[in-house]
């Protein structure tokens, strides 16, 4: 059970780290990455633009972070198994962490 747990949030952190990178790179609203449904507003406006990268760039960072809590607990005490209560308290938690992530798509969109 610990190993998938872990190997969920590793999987996370590689996601909301790519998410991240390509909000630095500035390729955010690009069709090939999230563009897809973005308004044609958001995508010719510099200053939206570049929000909307940075919006991409911080809420990436700050989940990718934000998951390497609970993968340092699960690793802290590796063979011990954990209890329901622990276990709804972590899925409530990467439930917050991916609210956070997907937070630039609900703002992008309502530009």
């Amino acid at each position: 059970m610990n190993t998938a747990l872990a190997l969920g949030l590793i999987v996370g952190v590689v996601a909301f780290s790519y998410g991240a990178s390509v909000g630095i790179r500035g390729k955010a609203l690009h069709s090939d990455y999230y563009g897809g449904d973005v308004p044609d507003r958001v995508k010719t406006t510099p200053h939206l633009r570049a929000a909307a990268n940075r919006w991409f760039a911080v809420c990436g960072i700050v989940s990718a972070v934000l998951l390497l809590a609970p993968l340092a607990w699960i690793f802290l005490d590796f063979q011990r198994e954990r209890t329901t209560w622990e276990l709804f308290g972590l899925a409530g938690y990467v439930f917050v962490v991916v609210v956070i992530g997907g937070y630039p798509f609900a703002r992008i969109e309502s530009s």
